[in-house]
């Protein structure tokens, strides 16, 4: 660039800016930057052109000026008012600040004022490229404020920019990384677009919502969109195409792909197409570089993750709402393997899957995967039995017998490239190298529809052509759902929980037909279904066995899937047939599910179950063969013809345990067979857990609810803020809440469905949240069993929590003891069982639970005990004595409150449920209520079980252990504690300023089924407390440290030594009662119906004088 054209640029601001006018700052850059470019790129002999935009939204991402090289783009220039500069990152301004995080997506960016200078790859400026920042002011002194050396600067900087090639990965992972960015930038565009409801988008968008998904908001809408376009140009690409102009892209699909060809005719019309143009034009750009050849020379299994990399990049939220995991290898081809097992063995099939008649599914066939697999595994037989000769013909035939279903534009069109590339692969093995090769003459059976949509909605006719195209593909879809013998399911369901409040009119419910029937807006006519919707044969069992409580875990993606499955292969057809599955293993055991498991036993003749752990929130973590938390576990189940209803299937159980994911994946490659797994047979009851039946004594044992048979969950706030470590905090957030305008106490209060601040409780002399005033009474606040080992305040008011469990507190008082353990989930590490005497939480025992809490006593006065009736007596004919409620309570403390418990019974532990060794001797029962009363004691802080047998004289404090105070936490607000440590070495524990010890590792290490109590106890007293917040209430925080918050650890610390001090009596003990005579449960008096429910009620709702 000569230092002519930059003095020349210089002048021509000085003058612009000093005319009168109403231009924008900007607006008045706009004439003057595309001629400096088109100077230097004559300089250069490159061909220049430029667009610029004559208006910008507020909400706008185009950047102002769209620079093109030989009739490409080749990049944008984003101006700002000379003075502000082109440091992006750093522009101050809701407006700058939004814009820079959408356009820091593009390739090749320029920032500029006119004086500095700006270039921008993906966000960050290229090695070796600075900010240039001319010498002096151009607006005030032109040509004069050149300094010598700006010109080769600047020319620096342009070169790069208008030299700018796409350099566009040529292997999947890196590819999808690179075009996620730029589809979200079209996505942006998109949804800038819709907000101006007379553009070309806004009417597009009411067109899809017409033919394509009926129920698909703006951001929905801009989502498929943006991928709709980026994989539809990718895929025209990869088939050839050298321009990616919408005609000549959509004229290439059209022979593979109808309707991707005309859905991208639809999309890029050329109104669309001119609103949109910065992001169409990068996209176009961007893949016109790839070599479709080098690009296809890619090992196919390449592409089993590039959707899920594509999407983690995209937007990471909407892989986790998609449930976009995608199966490694191993499980993949061992469903594959194993089913093909099952068609040989029970169907005939010597093939496999590339048999005969063998027609099969996978109904969420993400990129193809699981055909593939099918594909490669069906035709490895044929090479084996009949030779290479055979394998293009059974090739084209398992390509009319494969089917899948897709509802995302992205995994279809890589599904539709893989499983091309594999059957063509095929059908060519015996083509002569430089012969023509021969494709398929059919498009593929993936289709681009909804599972779980009625498979009884008709489209609308009389559409063009463009709608046409995906009226069939939903046709084709829905023939699929309703005809045809299907041989296999298989897949990996996406699995998703969908919690929404019960008030949430605008989120969509999932399910579809399968949960709602024909009757749900926007389905078809309930006539033509006739019935209740077929999930109800899940749910109802549930509710018939009161497990009601527990069905909002079945409303998972998963649960549709295996419920439509089902329908599908045993309920439309009579050939019989084989599912296999991978999915969360919520259902194997889980109350909630009593139903799934009826209805698979009543469904096939055997169930096959792979157990793959993988829990990494619960009690036991083990690793996952996902990049998730959630267990999960293979299923495989057979029925053969005729079905058996009333003969339960025989269900058998393997897990696979190893140290990493890396060698649970590799014992699943080496199994080939059924016969290779450890199976062990599972209860045959319908409602039973797809667990292993128990042998030995443990499982002869009486469960606690057979011992105590009210069992109770605990209290739910359903908001944080009204539990807090210290009544001040309490009474400085009830103030704040209090004095907080109408507007603001909504959201300070967290409103839910059953507690608005408008809401009134059953005592009507107390006012609603919203009729607070500044001078209304500080409610009752209560001492609070939040978690094991930690006590804690909260306000006891009934406006204030939704699930104040009106049974339990009703009975609470001086004399309550609580039992707390988990009874559906498989416990931990440390004690199965903790004690308490104040109310406890819903998660009290290790922060997570359900129905788990068991009062000893089923009224305030301690009167009426919460023990089978009849068992005491019982115990006192076997004993000699007979013993009171609080010595049964005791000695079961004693069985099961220890560590020992765990560690003995750690494999019987994996079902649910402790048992309890119930000994037939007196002796020993009485020693063991000694020890496990004086370990309530210890548990409930010294106030219940005061009075110990004998030499044991225990008072009314915790006894003082070994540690001290080594130096007190500063009591300074402005030095409140914000973290905590422990070091081993010295055995102190650091908070903040202060220290503590001797502590045993042992105690900092305390564990209750992975609730770390120490540090859970001091985490939730730091400055930023632990765990998720509800409200800005919550931010309302201890002042200063005190000495009682000291003195209040100390105890703990002391508590938990004094607990491990006497872990060797109670391990002795529980040895000397289980491997002596114990009674079974089915010696012992059965719990009446009245007996498991809660005591009856007077009132309807808590009342907080109650406690």
């Amino acid at each position: 660039m000569k230092p002519s054209d930059l003095e020349e640029f210089a002048d021509a601001l000085k003058e612009q800016f000093s005319l009168p006018g109403t231009a924008s700052d900007e607006d008045q850059l706009k004439q003057h930057v595309p001629k400096l470019m088109d100077a230097a790129a004559a300089e250069y002999g490159l061909a220049f052109g430029c667009k610029t935009e004559t208006t910008l939204s507020e909400l706008g991402v185009r950047p102002d000026i769209a620079i093109y090289i030989d009739g490409l783009i080749c990049g944008y220039v984003e101006l700002k008012a000379p003075g502000l500069g082109a440091d992006a990152a750093r522009l101050t301004g809701s407006h700058n600040k939004g814009q820079w995080q959408k356009l820091k997506a593009l390739p090749n960016l320029i920032y500029t004022d006119g004086r500095e200078w700006s270039l921008y790859r993906n966000g960050r400026r290229p090695e070796g490229q600075p900010l240039v920042r001319l010498s002096g002011d151009l607006i005030a002194d032109g040509k004069d404020a050149i300094g010598p050396e700006d010109a080769d600067r600047l020319e620096r900087l342009l070169r790069d920019f208008l030299g700018w090639d796409p350099v566009v990965p040529h292997t999947p992972t890196p590819l999808a990384k690179y075009l996620a960015p730029l589809t979200r930038f079209l996505r942006e565009e998109v949804e800038v677009a819709l907000a101006n409801d007379g553009s070309a988008i806004s009417l597009l968008a009411n067109e899809w919502r017409d033919f394509f998904f009926l129920d698909a908001d703006d951001s929905q809408f801009a989502d498929a969109y943006a991928q709709t376009v980026t994989y539809a140009m990718l895929l025209a690409r990869l088939h050839g195409a050298t321009s990616l102009d919408v005609p000549v892209a959509a004229a290439m699909l059209d022979s593979s792909n109808g309707l991707l060809a005309r859905t991208l005719e639809l999309l890029g019309q050329d109104q669309a197409y001119e609103e949109l143009r910065v992001g169409f034009e990068l996209l176009k750009r961007s893949l016109e570089a790839l070599d479709p050849h080098d690009f296809l020379k890619t090992d196919p299994d390449i592409w089993l993750y590039f959707y899920e990399d594509f999407l983690a990049a995209y937007d990471p939220k909407l892989r986790t709402d998609y449930g976009v995991y995608y199966t490694p290898r191993e499980v993949v081809e061992l469903q594959v393997r194993l089913a093909s097992e099952l068609l040989e063995t029970r169907f005939d099939k010597r093939l496999g899957f590339a048999d005969d008649g063998v027609v099969f599914l996978d109904p969420a066939v993400g990129t193809g995967t699981y055909p593939v697999a099918a594909i490669k595994h069906g035709l490895q037989k044929v090479r084996d039995r009949s030779g290479a000769g055979a394998i293009p013909a059974r090739a084209r035939q398992m390509a009319r017998n494969m089917h899948g279903f897709e509802i995302l534009v992205g995994p279809y069109a890589v599904a539709h490239l893989r499983l091309t590339q594999a059957l063509e692969g095929a059908i060519n093995e015996d083509t002569p190298e430089g012969a023509e090769k021969r494709v398929l003459a059919n498009r593929l059976n993936i289709y681009l529809a909804d599972t779980l949509e009625s498979p009884n909605a008709s489209p609308p006719g009389g559409l063009d052509l463009t709608h046409q195209a995906l009226t069939w593909e939903h046709e084709a879809a829905r023939s699929i759902k309703n005809s045809g013998d299907i041989l296999v399911c298989l897949g990996n369901p996406p699995y998703n929980r969908q919690i929404i409040e019960a008030d949430d009119a605008d989120t969509r419910r999932k399910g579809g037909w399968v949960r709602f029937g024909d009757g749900f807006e926007g389905g078809a006519n309930q006539q033509l279904q006739g019935e209740e919707a077929i999930l109800t044969d899940f749910t109802r069992p549930a509710s018939d066995a009161g497990a009601a409580v527990h069905l909002k875990n079945l409303y998972n993606d998963y649960i549709y899937f295996w419920r439509w499955s089902l329908w599908r292969l045993f309920e439309q057809q009579d050939c019989g047939g084989v599912i296999t599955f991978i999915t969360a293993s919520s259902y194997l055991a889980g109350p909630g599910f009593v139903g799934v498991r009826e209805v698979m036993r009543r469904t096939f003749d055997e169930l096959w179950i792979i157990d793959l752990g993988g829990d990494n929130l619960g009690t036991r973590k083990t690793p996952n063969v996902f990049n998730i938390q959630t267990p999960v576990a293979i299923a495989i189940g057979v029925r053969e013809t005729e079905p058996q209803p009333d003969t339960p299937a025989t269900v058998r159980y393997a897990r696979i345990e190893a140290e990493s994911r890396k060698d649970k994946l590799e014992q699943l490659d080496i199994c080939t067979r059924f016969d290779e797994f450890a199976w062990t047979e599972c209860p045959s009851d319908w409602h039973s857990a797809f667990l292993p039946v128990g042998t030995g004594a443990f499982f002869e044992w009486p469960t606690l609810e057979e011992l105590f048979p009210w069992i109770h969950s605990g209290v739910q706030f359903k908001r944080s803020w009204p539990i807090g470590e210290t009544l001040e905090v309490l009474e400085r957030r009830f103030q704040t809440l209090i004095r907080s305008s109408s507007a603001e106490r909504p959201a300070l209060f967290k409103e839910t469905p059953d507690r608005k601040i408008t809401w009134r409780p059953f005592d009507k002399s107390l006012a609603s949240v919203y009729d607070l005033t500044p001078e209304s009474p500080m409610p009752k606040l209560e001492r609070y069993a939040y978690r094991a080992f930690d006590r804690q305040s909260a306000i006891f008011d009934p406006r204030f929590c939704d699930r104040p469990r009106p049974p339990l507190v009703n009975a609470h008082g001086p004399k309550s003891i609580y039992l707390t353990s988990l009874m559906t989930k498989a416990l931990g590490n440390g004690p199965a069982m903790t004690a308490c005497c104040d109310v406890p939480d819903l998660h009290h025992f290790c922060g997570r639970g359900g129905k788990d809490i068991i009062p000893l006593y089923r009224d305030a006065e301690a009167t009426s005990p919460n023990i089978t009736g009849g068992l005491l007596e019982m115990l006192g004919a076997a004993y000699g004595f007979t013993p009171s409620p609080e010595e049964l309570a005791a000695y079961v403390y004693a069985m099961l409150g220890g560590q020992s418990y765990t560690r003995r019974f750690w494999n019987e532990l994996e079902t649910p449920g402790p048992c309890v060794p119930l000994t037939h001797d007196g002796d020993i029962f009485a020693a063991a209520a000694g020890l496990g009363g004086r370990l309530i004691w210890l548990h409930t802080w010294a106030e219940r079980f005061n009075d110990g047998p004998g030499d044991d004289q225990r008072g009314d404090e915790v006894p003082q252990g070994s540690a001290t105070t080594i130096r007190g936490v500063s009591s300074d607000p402005a030095r409140y504690p914000e973290a905590f440590s422990y070091d081993e070495t010295k055995r102190e524990i650091s908070v903040g300023d202060g220290s503590f010890g001797p502590v045993a590792p042992e105690i900092w290490k305390f564990e209750v089924s992975g609730l770390m109590v120490v540090q859970s106890w001091l985490g939730y007293r730091m400055k930023v407390r632990k765990g998720k917040k509800s409200s800005p209430l919550d931010d309302i925080r201890p002042e200063r440290w005190t000495p009682a918050m000291s003195d209040q650890f100390l105890e703990l610390l002391w508590v938990l030594e004094a607990t491990l001090a006497m872990e060797p009596e109670l391990e002795a003990m529980l040895d000397r009662a289980f491997t002596g005579p114990c009674f079974n449960a089915g010696d012992l008096p059965t719990p009446t119906e009245a007996e498991r429910k809660p005591p009856d009620q007077d009132k309807e709702t808590l009342q907080p004088d109650l406690l």
